[in-house]
């Protein structure tokens, strides 16, 4: 196996049963063939010869999925039908999608030079994840194996730090919504009051019965 393909290996080792990553083996050179001049830097090539993606759609880093060939391929019609429009885009050309959360971010790879980038479809500002392909599957590997990252059924692999900042914002919320129990000095008002409109619609009721 080539490094990739190791580091993917090693990676997908990691994710416990119930959260289990099946990768496709290599995407082929034949079906590489019509971005060869496109893609003539080598790095997405060989990302693509060490896995054509994932076999199921649960998240590995980030919310995002390993891309197979073939959605990388429709990210790219996407990203080039924007381009050929009056404001163009700046998303570059030798950008391939090799991860996406299906809602249009994607983690991609810089085929010029190696580099890992966060892409988001409607926010310019592009986060480098890593020089190349192989340091940034290193550093999962070492961020997991030191308990920085986390595996979450929601986000696959994520800070640890900060999956606990998101749960602590989704309980805050819980508790805003949940009815708050009336306080004990309220409790003798509002049974006065319950015990008060019982009383009166009573008497109406032996009203209304003995004017018929």
């Amino acid at each position: 196996m080539s490094d990739l393909s190791t580091l993917l290996a090693k990676l997908v080792d990691r994710f416990p049963p119930e959260h289990a990553i099946e990768l496709r083996p290599s995407a082929g050179s034949d079906a590489w063939a019509s971005l060869e001049d496109r893609f003539s830097g080598g790095h997405a090539r060989r990302w693509f010869a060490a896995t054509n993606g994932q076999a199921n759609t649960l998240p590995a880093v980030l919310s995002h999925s390993f891309c197979s060939l073939a959605d990388a391929r429709d990210a790219l019609r996407i990203a080039d039908e924007i381009r050929a429009e009056p404001d163009g885009y700046w998303v570059e050309p030798e950008w391939i999608a090799i991860a996406g959360d299906g809602a249009g971010q994607h983690i991609m790879i810089d085929d010029r030079d190696g580099r890992v980038l966060m892409v988001a479809h409607d926010d310019d500002y592009v986060e480098v994840l890593a020089t190349s392909a192989d340091e940034w599957l290193a550093s999962l590997l070492r961020d997991f194996d030191r308990g920085v990252l986390t595996c979450d059924r929601t986000f696959g692999l994520i800070e640890t730090e900060e999956l606990a900042r998101i749960h602590a914002r989704q309980e805050e919320q819980r508790s805003r919504h949940q009815p708050r129990p009336l306080p004990l000095k309220h409790k003798p008002g509002l049974a006065l009051t319950v015990m008060v409109s019982l009383a009166l619609m009573a008497l109406f009721i032996w009203y209304a019965e003995t004017h018929r």
